[in-house]
């Protein structure tokens, strides 16, 4: 596994936290890991007890700049995906993201142009929604617009109360095999985030967080095989084009 692009159906999914949470448990299962960040006010920092007005090292800063924090290194893109640097480089062969080092990139702000400049070199696209009418209203669009290949993360899921059995249900029924994982709605999840701390520190019996680590140990089990342009992988087995 080398690169995992996370982007939310809609604004407020909690996109950005879940990289965050989902690369400290990769980071505390012993996977190097590495966090991409593409929005210029990207709240990624704060999740690893930083400033958020702090700015994230560069895709060019050294090794001792860019951490790592609770066993996860952060970046900022933004320059780069917007200038279209970030496309030439990988086209190049400049960079890239093959090796152990499981790279995930936040999407959730970004332009869409960082996408598209990643996703022939992804192992791995996963779209965030939860169970709210919003998202309900959007998932048919979505099936429409997304490459076939991207699967989904319901977040938030409270199957306690009936609008999320029922999104539940009708996403699972939707998606089918898309549907990748399911993270409860946990209160621990706010709260470790106020207090800028890494959620397993905050509350290690978290019902999201042993949702996150089922999750993580998915990704970190995925074998990279050669992806040949214009065809249909099961979501949960992307595989890199590099």
């Amino acid at each position: 596994m080398a690169l995992v692009l996370m982007s939310g159906l809609r604004g407020g999914v909690g996109t950005t936290t879940l990289v965050a949470n989902l690369a400290m448990t990769l980071a505390a299962l012993g996977h190097q890991a590495v966090v991409l960040a593409f929005d210029q006010r990207s709240t990624i920092g704060m999740h690893f007890g930083l400033d958020p007005s702090q700015p994230l090292p560069g895709f060019a800063a050294p090794a001792s700049a860019t951490g790592p924090i609770n066993g996860v290194r952060l970046l900022d893109l933004a320059q780069q995906a917007g200038s279209g640097d970030l496309g030439e480089g990988l086209a190049s062969g400049d960079f890239g993201f093959a090796g152990d080092v499981i790279h995930i990139a936040d999407l959730s702000g970004a332009m869409a142009s960082a996408a598209s400049q990643l996703r022939p070199y992804a192992d791995l696209e996963l779209c965030v929604f939860t169970p709210s009418a919003e998202c309900l209203y959007t998932v048919p669009a979505a099936l429409d617009e997304l490459p076939t290949d991207v699967g989904f993360v319901l977040n938030r899921c409270d199957d306690a109360k009936r609008l999320g059995r029922h999104v539940g249900s009708f996403a699972r029924a939707l998606l089918g095999d898309r549907m990748v994982a399911t993270v409860q709605a946990d209160e621990a999840v706010c709260e470790a985030a106020a207090m800028m701390q890494a959620l397993a520190r905050h509350a290690p019996a978290s019902a999201a967080l042993a949702d996150i680590a089922e999750l993580a140990n998915r990704l970190a089990s995925l074998p990279t095989l050669p992806r040949h342009p214009g065809s249909a992988a099961n979501p949960i087995s992307r595989s890199n084009a590099a």
